[in-house]
C-alpha cells in the first residue's frame, strides 16, 4: 500500500515488516478488490508526488484533500521523518473525479500542507475549488472491533501495476487505538502501493462516512508481492473531525483596501477572508480592520463575519464613504449568477459603525443590482467620489467585447445617493482600448475635487523587444469622464509587474499613482520587489521614481498593496498586507507594512504586525 512511511506504529512486531515493505517504491496502482462503479466514491482522487511517490486521497472540501503524510515522506524508512507545514517541495498534482485514463474529472496542484504530528496525516490544499463534486462527510463517531468498512484506493491490484479505475474492497476493523484502527481484508481485498491516503468507508442506512485512512499494509494478495498476511493499519479521523473543520475554516484567500473607518482623521486598514464552508457547506467570509492608531496600528479586529451564504471568490472588494457619515465603508461587487436576462452582478455595502477603539461593520445591503447583462467576470472595481458630493461612488472599469475597430472597454458610475446607488455608462471607446491590459485605480488627479479613475494600461513591447506600459486617466466633470494618456514608456516598464494604487504622496493636493513592482530574484535567487511613484501635476503624470527596493527577501506575489493617509499628516502612505506562510497548524500568517511618506520619499517598510487572525 504506501510508498512512504512517517509515523510510527504501536505495535513494534508489525512495524518492522511494514517498513521494510514501505521502503520500496511506489507507482500508481489500487485496491485488490473489485473496481467501483462508474461515479461511486468520486471524492476519491489520485495524488502524484513528483516523481517518487503515487497516493489515494480524499476530497473532504472543494478545496481540500486529506491524505497520508507519508506520501510526502524524503526518507519512508526513518520512522520519523517530518512534513513541513506549506507548499509541497515537489510538484504534487491531484486527479479528482472519473477513470484515470480518461479526459474526465480534474487535474489540480496541490499548493499547501497542513501536517498533523501525531499520526500519518496531512490536508493538501488545491489550486482550485472542486464544485461538481460532494466532498466525503468525516465520521464523528469511533470505528468499533468487528465493523465492517469499504477500502477504496488507486495502488496496484492483484494484476495489474498500474490501473486506472479506483477499486475497493471490505475490511473488517480490529484493535481501535487513539490514532490508529487496525482491519483485516476480506476475501480478495488487500491494500496495496498507492493505496496509501484512501478512505475506509463506513456505509449505513444510505449514509457514506468517511472513518479513517490507509497509512499501511503487509501486502499479501498485491502484484508482485510475496507477502501473504493481508492485515493493514489506518489512521483514525473521527477524533480529529474538528481539526479538520478548523483548517477547512481558516481564513484562505484575502483581500485588503484601506479607509478611515472609524472617522479619526487616520485611515485604516481592512482584509476581507474567505474561511471556507461550514459543516453545512455553507460558504463563509468574514471583515477584520486594523485600526491606524497614528504610529502603527492595532491588532486585526472581527469587524463582521457571516455562518454561510456569502461567498468570498463571487466577490471583489473596495471602499468608501458611501453614506457620507465621515466613516468608510466596504464595498462588494458581487457575482449573483444568471438569470434568463444573462449575468447578474450586484453591489453590497457594508456600513461602517465603528468606534475610536472598535471596528463593527454591520451587514451587507444589497444597494444595486440587475436583473441581468451585467458581468461580474468583465468587471474591475475601484471607489471614489466621482460627483463631488461627499459621498463615494464605486467605478466598474467594464469589458465590452470587441468592435470592427477593436477591443470596447467602457467605464460605469455606481452613484451612491447614500442609500442606494445608480450606474451610469460614463465613458466607452468604440474600439482599441482592451480591457484585458488594464488595471484599474481611482484618485482625484487634478485637485478639482472629483475622483477621477487611472488605468494602468499594457502597451505591449517596443521593436527592440522592451515591454512598455501607460498610464491613462478618466478624469470626471461630475457626470461624464474623459480619457487621456498620461504617461507612457518607450519600454523597460513591464506591465505584467505591476500592482497599482493611488494617493497624495506628497501633500499638493493632487492624488500621484503607486506601483508595486517585481524586480525579479537577486544573484542568490532571493526574490526582491520594488515600489515606484508617478508625481501627478495636474493634466499628466512625471515618470516613475523608485521610492524603495527590497534589500531582503519580499514577494511581490505574496503583497496585495493599498495606500491611506495612516497618520492622519494629509500625505498619503503605501500599506501591503503579505502573506507571511502559515503557523504549523496550518493558520495562515499575515504582516502588514507600511511605508510612510515624508512628502519627498517613502520610507523603507516598517512591519507593523504579523499574526493569524484565528
Amino acid at each position: 500500500m504506501p510508498g512512504k512511511r512517517t509515523r510510527a506504529v504501536r505495535t513494534t512486531g508489525l512495524l518492522a515488516g511494514l517498513a521494510a515493505v514501505c521502503a520500496l517504491a511506489a507507482p500508481a496502482g489500487a485496491v485488490t478488490g473489485g473496481a467501483a462503479a462508474d461515479g461511486a466514491y468520486a471524492f476519491t482522487a489520485k495524488i502524484t508526488v513528483g516523481d517518487r511517490a503515487g497516493c489515494t486521497a480524499v476530497l473532504v472540501d472543494p478545496q481540500w484533500l486529506l491524505t497520508a503524510a507519508s506520501c510526502f515522506a524524503d526518507d519512508p524508512s526513518h520512522m520519523g521523518s517530518p512534513i513541513t507545514p506549506g507548499p509541497p517541495d515537489v510538484a504534487t498534482t491531484a486527479t479528482i473525479g472519473g477513470d484515470l485514463g480518461s479526459a474526465a474529472g480534474h487535474v489540480l496542484a496541490v499548493t499547501e500542507l497542513v501536517p498533523r504530528t501525531d499520526r500519518d496525516l496531512v490536508m493538501a490544499k488545491l489550486s482550485a475549488r472542486v464544485t461538481d463534486i460532494a466532498p466525503a462527510l468525516v465520521a464523528t463517531t469511533a470505528p468499533v472491533a468487528g465493523e465492517q468498512l469499504r477500502v477504496a484506493g488507486y495502488g496496484r491490484t492483484r494484476d495489474e501495476w498500474v490501473p486506472d479505475k479506483l477499486h475497493t474492497g471490505i475490511f473488517g476493523v480490529g484493535t481501535v487505538e487513539q490514532g490508529t484502527v487496525s482491519v483485516t481484508a476480506g476475501e480478495g481485498s488487500a491494500l496495496c502501493k498507492g493505496d496509501s491516503g484512501g478512505p475506509a468507508l463506513r456505509e449505513t442506512g444510505g449514509t457514506t462516512e468517511l472513518v479513517a485512512l490507509h497509512s499501511q499494509s503487509w501486502q499479501g494478495g498485491c502484484f508482485a508481492s510475496d507477502e501473504t498476511r493481508t492485515g493493514a493499519v489506518e489512521t483514525r479521523l473521527d477524533n480529529v473531525a474538528s481539526w479538520i473543520q478548523q483548517i477547512r475554516a481558516l481564513p484562505q484567500n484575502f483581500q485588503t483596501a484601506s479607509g478611515d473607518f472609524n472617522g479619526d482623521g487616520r485611515q485604516d486598514v481592512a482584509a476581507f477572508y474567505d474561511n471556507g464552508t461550514s459543516p453545512e457547506g455553507k460558504n463563509r467570509s468574514s471583515i477584520y480592520a486594523f485600526l491606524s492608531n497614528g504610529t502603527g496600528f492595532a491588532a486585526p479586529q472581527l469587524a463582521w463575519s457571516t455562518p454561510g451564504g456569502f461567498t468570498w471568490r463571487s466577490s471583489k472588494l473596495t471602499s468608501g464613504d458611501y453614506n457620507g457619515d465621515g466613516k468608510d465603508d466596504i464595498g462588494v461587487f458581487y457575482d449573483g449568477g444568471s438569470s434568463d436576462t444573462g449575468a447578474v452582478s450586484s453591489v453590497y455595502t457594508f456600513t461602517s459603525a465603528a468606534t475610536a477603539t472598535t471596528a463593527v461593520f454591520s451587514a451587507p445591503k444589497k444597494v444595486w443590482t440587475t436583473t441581468g447583462g451585467f458581468t461580474w467576470d468583465a468587471s474591475k472595481v475601484t471607489s471614489g467620489d466621482y460627483n463631488g458630493d461627499g459621498k463615494d461612488d464605486i467605478g466598474v472599469f467594464y469589458d465590452s467585447g470587441s468592435s470592427p475597430t477593436g477591443a470596447m472597454s467602457s467605464v460605469y458610475t455606481f452613484t451612491s445617493n447614500g442609500a442606494g446607488m445608480t450606474a451610469h455608462k460614463a465613458w466607452t471607446t468604440t474600439g482599441g482600448f482592451t480591457w484585458d491590459a488594464s488595471k484599474v485605480t481611482s484618485g482625484d488627479y487634478n485637485g478639482d475635487g472629483k475622483d477621477d479613475i487611472g488605468v494602468f494600461y499594457n502597451s505591449g513591447t517596443s521593436a527592440d523587444g522592451k515591454a512598455m506600459s501607460a498610464l491613462y486617466t478618466f478624469t470626471s466633470n461630475g457626470a461624464d469622464m474623459t480619457a487621456a494618456k498620461t504617461w507612457s514608456t518607450p519600454g523597460g516598464f513591464t506591465w505584467a509587474a505591476g500592482q497599482v494604487t493611488s494617493g497624495d504622496y506628497n501633500g499638493d493636493g493632487k492624488d500621484d499613482v503607486g506601483v508595486l513592482y517585481d524586480t525579479g530574484a537577486s544573484t542568490d535567487g532571493v526574490p526582491t520587489t520594488s515600489l515606484y511613484t508617478f508625481t501627478s501635476t495636474g493634466t499628466v503624470f512625471g515618470a516613475p521614481v523608485r521610492m524603495w527596493t527590497s534589500t531582503g527577501a519580499f514577494s511581490w506575489n505574496k503583497s496585495q498593496v493599498t495606500s491611506g493617509d495612516y497618520n492622519g499628516d494629509k500625505k498619503s502612505d503605501v500599506g501591503v498586507l503579505y502573506d507571511a506562510g502559515q503557523t504549523p497548524d496550518g493558520r495562515r500568517l499575515n504582516s502588514l507594512f507600511t511605508f510612510r511618506s515624508t512628502g519627498a520619499t517613502l520610507q523603507a517598510p516598517v512591519r507593523n504586525w504579523t499574526g493569524s487572525v484565528h
